[in-house]
Formats: structure tokens, C-alpha cells, sequence
């Protein structure tokens, strides 16, 4: 509620409903309010009416000793815990002070109001303008509280129980097949809300040996609780995750090679390091031991700082020069054969089944390999795209999506891309304007992580059902710096990022991370 000191206090009288009497002094003073005592049941009855337009609750039905009941209205109502109700409707406000309408609020006066301003020349707002500004804040920041919540659920049961009965009135068949359909899809508490992300930010991954360097490098173990960063400081770290201690489990010094890839093997077994060389490195969890891969027999590429696993773990694939894809095998650690694209490569994706690869180049196209013959055996345009830097599938095959330098990230159905040369994307996001460095489906395929190391804060969360970004996330107060890397743990439970200060950062979404302890 607002208040405004300057104005005055309206007066009152005593009547049967009143609780206090206004007593007017002398002109220009204010008056003061004194309290009466009222008793008995007359009493008991605005104690009632009090509660139920500050609390905003329908006044309980009386039952006097006698055990009838007295006048009872008709629009009464059940809610979900069998408690019958009537009076004061649910949605409308508990109290509203006809004050607020007359207020007026400096917008310039303090900084916490500057930053509800909604354009240059909003300098001073009505009352009523500036509540409403507030409670979006509010919600934007925290979202709904817990009571709130558990009053949309029992309002969507009651909606349910409703359309439930209403279904008895159609044909058995469609009846059956819609009622199946809603058991099939799962539960509303169950599905990624749409409006607001449920971010807490926790420990960071490295806090107890923050790198020297950007964190180049940053993913979660398939299997285990445990992330590795690595980057331009030779080192990789694993650490143990849990959101609080995040203890260090070990360092790997790499001496005179700066790392600019790492990735966990599909087993979990073993950490593959790259750089700006034409060697790379693999790590040995197990047997804690470290072994230098000098090339790849067949080629002769200057260096090999990019490549990607497959989800099988049958093969690992490099990006080298020339718009060539280089298999090498990651059991044997031996070229295998390679794939030629024009232009040069900008990045690479297997499919969730590893039968596919996805290629996107520089000049927008976008190649899919089969796997097992080494043949393109489709190859569609990115609309709009003119250089083209990262290419993602979903884990459920369904999504496809294309980040270009320009910072627009197009989001296809698989289908559509798989049968047309010039499919058009469901959604273009457009919400980064500098070049798409990091992407990623998490593993429910419900969310779509994006981001940008050329600006501060350059990150996004596209919710994939409703193809829009959570727009509570990041905010203005995030601070995440430029992100050098971005990664979904497996189960989604949390999002880490590194940024160039050498640190990273790691956020628990709630929504999975309730959803496992369950």
C-alpha cells in the first residue's frame, strides 16, 4: 500500500461497524484516532468481517450452539480441502486505499525508483502506475511466492476435476483418448513453468582454486558429480560438485600447452585435451596418468584445438582446415576418415543415436553425414545466416538449432530440416547481438542455453515448448562477466559458467533439482 505524508486524513464518525472514532482539534492539526472496545457477539462478527477483507478470506458460515446454520448465501463455493465458503471473491484485492489514486511518485527522487522507469521521459507516475511497476519487479526477481503457487494448483485441480466431468458428456472414445493424452504428457507440476527460470546461484565450481586464466573449457561428468575446467593457465581441474563445498579433486599441469578444448570421454573414463598444437592430450582418470598424442597419421593440419565426442564414444571428431572433419578413433586414438564440406567449418553435432552428423559452415550451410559411409546425405541453408558459428540437436531429436555471428539463433524442427533444402526456422532468437560462442539443449529438451564472450552478460534461456527466453534471467545483478563456456549438467540440475576472470560459476535450477531429491 502507498501512503502520501502530505495528505490529510479523511474524517469519520462512530457507526455500528466501526472500531474507532475520529476527534477533530483545532483547525489545521491533525486529529487523532481513538480506540473503543467493543464486546459480545457484535464483536465477534467484525472481528470476522476485519479479517476478511485484510486477509483477503470468505467469511466461514456461523453455526450457532444450537448446531443450525444462519443465513447462508447462494453463491457459496467448495475449495479443494472441502471447506465451503462464501462472500468476498478470491482474485480481488484485501484492501485498496482510494489515496493511491490521487499520489503522485517522483521517479528521479531515489535510484531503486530510476530503475523501474520504463522510458526517458517517465519522470513521475500515478500511484496505482507505480504498485503495478513494483509487483512486476517483485515477481520478476523472486517469482511467486509459495502460498501463491499452492493456490494456482488448487484452482488448476478444481479446473481439472471440472473439465473431468464435463468429458462424461462426449463420446467414450474421445473422452478416453483425451484423459490418456494428459497421463501420457505428465503432470503440470512436472513440465518447465513457462514465464520465470527458478535460478539460485550456489558456490562457485573453482572457489577453491580460481584459474589464472579464462575458463576456457567447462563440463560435467556423464555419470558422477564432477566437473573439469580447464584453459589458457595449462591446467585442468576436476572438482566434486555439490552445490556447496565443491571440493578440489585434482590438478593436471600440462606444461607449454595452453588448452582451448577439453571434454569428458562417453564413458567417463578419460578427459581429452586440445590446444593450438598439432598434438593433444588424454587424461587417464583411473589410472591418473597423463599421455601426449603426437598428430593424426593422414593429416597434416597445423593444429587441432577443436573437436567434438561422440555420444556412443566410438569417435572423435576435429575440425581442421579447409572444411575438413577428421574421425579419429577413441579407442585406438588413430584416423579413421574424415568428412569435406565447403567453406570453412564453424562447428559440428552428432545426433542423440550417433548415426548423424551435423556441419555447419561458414557460408551458411548446414551438411548432415551419415555416419557409417562418410556420405552427405542432406544439406539445407540457415535462413538469414551469413557466417555460421554453432550448430546443437536436442537429446529427443527433436530440435535443431543454428547460432550464426551475427547473433541470431534459428530453432528447427528436425523433420523440417531433414526434407527441405530452404526450411524455415520455428523461432529466430534474436536477444544477442554479438557472434554465438557456446550452445546447448538440456537434457529434458526443454531448455535452450545460448551465449555470446564478445559482451557481459551475454546469455540467454529459451524455453523450447513455448520457443520464448525467460526474461527474469540474468538480470541486472547477475554479474557473470563475459561467458568463455557454458555447460548443462546431465540431469539439469545446474548450469556453470566460466567467465574471463577465471572463475566458475555455477547456478542450481530448482525446478530439476526438486524434481531429483523427489
Amino acid at each position: 500500500m502507498l501512503h502520501d505524508d502530505n495528505a490529510a486524513e479523511e474524517a469519520g464518525e462512530l457507526s455500528s461497524a466501526g472500531a474507532f472514532i475520529d476527534t477533530t482539534g483545532e483547525r489545521g492539526k491533525k486529529r487523532k484516532k481513538i480506540p473503543v472496545q467493543v464486546t459480545g457477539a457484535f464483536a465477534d462478527r467484525e472481528e470476522e468481517e476485519l479479517e476478511a477483507l485484510v486477509f483477503g478470506r470468505q467469511l466461514f458460515k456461523r453455526v450457532e450452539e444450537s448446531g443450525s446454520e444462519t443465513d447462508s448465501s447462494e453463491d457459496e463455493s467448495e475449495d479443494e480441502e472441502g471447506v465451503r465458503h462464501e462472500g468476498v471473491a478470491r482474485d480481488e484485492p484485501a484492501w485498496r486505499d482510494e489515496d493511491d489514486d490521487e499520489l503522485s511518485v517522483d521517479m528521479m527522487s531515489k535510484m531503486h525508483r530510476k530503475r523501474l522507469r520504463q522510458e526517458e521521459s517517465d519522470r513521475v507516475v500515478s500511484g496505482p502506475t507505480y504498485a503495478s511497476r513494483l509487483r512486476t519487479k517483485f515477481q520478476q526477481l523472486g517469482g511467486d511466492p509459495d502460498w501463491a503457487k499452492r493456490k494456482k494448483e488448487g484452482e488448476e485441480r478444481r479446473r481439472e476435476r471440472s473439465d473431468s466431468d464435463s468429458d462424461t458428456t462426449d463420446d467414450e472414445g474421445g473422452g478416453l483418448l483425451q484423459r490418456s493424452g494428459q497421463l501420457l504428457c505428465g503432470s503440470a507440476h512436472h513440465r518447465l513453468p513457462l514465464s520465470l527460470l527458478d535460478v539460485k546461484r550456489v558456490r562457485d565450481i573453482n572457489r577453491s582454486k580460481r584459474a589464472q586464466a579464462a575458463v576456457k573449457c567447462l563440463e560435467f561428468h556423464p555419470t558422477a558429480s564432477v566437473a573439469l575446467t580447464a584453459g589458457w593457465h595449462k591446467t585442468l581441474d576436476l572438482f566434486q560438485v555439490d552445490g556447496e563445498a565443491n571440493q578440489k579433486l585434482q590438478s593436471v599441469h600440462v606444461q607449454d600447452f595452453p588448452i582451448s578444448t577439453a571434454h569428458f570421454t562417453g564413458d567417463g573414463t578419460e578427459v581429452v585435451m586440445s590446444g593450438e598444437r598439432k598434438s593433444y592430450y588424454v587424461y587417464d582418470m583411473i589410472a591418473g596418468k597423463i599421455t601426449r598424442i603426437c598428430g593424426i597419421r593422414g593429416r597434416k593440419e597445423r593444429k587441432y584445438s577443436t573437436f567434438t565426442v561422440s555420444p556412443d564414444n566410438k569417435f572423435l571428431a576435429f575440425l581442421g582446415k579447409d572444411g575438413y572433419i577428421i574421425f579419429v578413433s577413441n579407442k585406438t586414438k588413430q584416423w579413421v576418415g574424415e568428412l569435406k564440406m565447403n567453406g570453412e567449418v564453424g562447428g559440428v553435432a552428432f545426433t542423440p543415436d550417433s548415426q548423424h552428423l551435423l556441419s555447419y559452415g561458414t557460408d551458411g550451410q548446414v551438411y548432415v553425414w551419415d555416419v557409417a559411409s562418410r556420405q552427405c546425405v542432406h544439406r539445407f541453408t540457415d535462413e538469414g545466416c551469413v557466417v555460421g558459428r554453432r550448430v546443437g540437436v536436442s537429446p529427443d531429436g527433436q530440435f535443431v538449432a543454428c547460432g550464426s555471428e551475427s547473433g541470431i539463433v534459428n530453432v528447427y524442427e528436425r523433420s523440417e530440416v531433414m526434407a527441405k533444402e530452404s526450411p524455415k526456422p520455428l523461432r529466430a532468437v534474436m536477444n544477442l547481438t554479438t557472434a554465438v560462442d557456446h550452445l546447448q539443449f538440456n537434457s529434458t529438451s526443454e531448455i535452450l542455453a545460448v551465449a555470446s564472450s564478445a559482451k557481459k552478460d551475454a546469455v540467454k534461456m529459451v524455453h523450447l515448448s513455448s520457443l520464448t527466453v525467460f526474461s527474469n534471467w540474468p538480470h541486472v545483478h547477475s554479474r557473470l562477466g563475459r561467458p568463455t563456456s557454458l555447460h548443462l549438467s546431465p540431469l539439469s540440475r545446474y548450469l556453470a559458467l566460466g567467465n574471463e576472470r577465471g572463475k566458475a560459476l555455477l547456478f542450481r535450477l530448482n525446478h530439476y533439482h526438486q524434481a531429483s531429491q523427489n
